[in-house]
């Protein structure tokens, strides 16, 4: 069932969630952590959209890694920290690492899917402990989608339904907030111009 027969407005809520970035634009870890709460402030339009955790990537080119920074405050998120055996921003992962789904979503500036948190994380963990990691949360699938910043970076959005229940209006909930998202990291350069995402499968 699509969101629409479900009653959310997409365009609406993004509308919302950009005014929500707006009010936390003054203060660069303010905006970093709104940008990973703010889709489940309206909790029934999060449930509705079946979305349990989002995080926010940034590429360090010094260490030519990828960085985790913020994660949201969800029940789904407090228990995949439980169940991880390295803290949150210990993770890192190598750009460009050839079997990272992150590491392809940035290199290919295309989104990338799985329904296996082993992509999300290695090399950092093991199969074990990245499956343990989403066994936790009750995540069935999660999109990485590249935002179109200079430096590189990703969102990941992970949700309750698996795959295949996944539909184009909830692609159109990601391209359009990733959008948003990478405006006010860079404004400058993305104020005219809108990523128009290539699907992969």
């Amino acid at each position: 069932m699509s969101e629409k027969q479900r009653g959310i407005d997409i365009e609406s809520y993004i509308t919302q969630l950009e005014a929500e970035l707006t009010e936390s634009a003054r203060s660069k870890n303010k905006l970093y952590q709104s940008i990973v709460d703010n889709p489940f402030k309206d909790r029934l339009t999060a449930i509705t959209l079946d979305l349990g955790i989002v995080v926010f990537l940034l590429v360090n080119k010094e260490t030519k890694t990828i960085n985790r920074i913020a994660l949201s405050d969800t029940e789904q998120a407090i228990l995949a920290l439980k169940m991880s055996p390295v803290p949150f921003h210990e993770i890192k992962i190598p750009v460009g690492h050839p079997d990272n789904a992150i590491a392809k979503a940035i290199s290919k500036h295309a989104p990338q899917h799985t329904e296996d948190w082993l992509d999300l994380f290695t090399p950092a963990l093991t199969s074990q402990q990245a499956r343990f990691n989403q066994l936790g949360a009750g995540i069935e699938c999660s999109w990485v989608f590249p935002l179109n910043i200079p430096s590189g970076g990703a969102l990941i959005y992970s949700y309750f339904q698996p795959f295949k229940n996944i539909s184009e209006d909830h692609k159109k909930f990601m391209t359009a907030y990733t959008n948003r998202v990478s405006w006010f990291l860079d404004p400058g350069k993305n104020q005219e111009q809108e990523i128009k995402y290539p699907w992969v499968s």
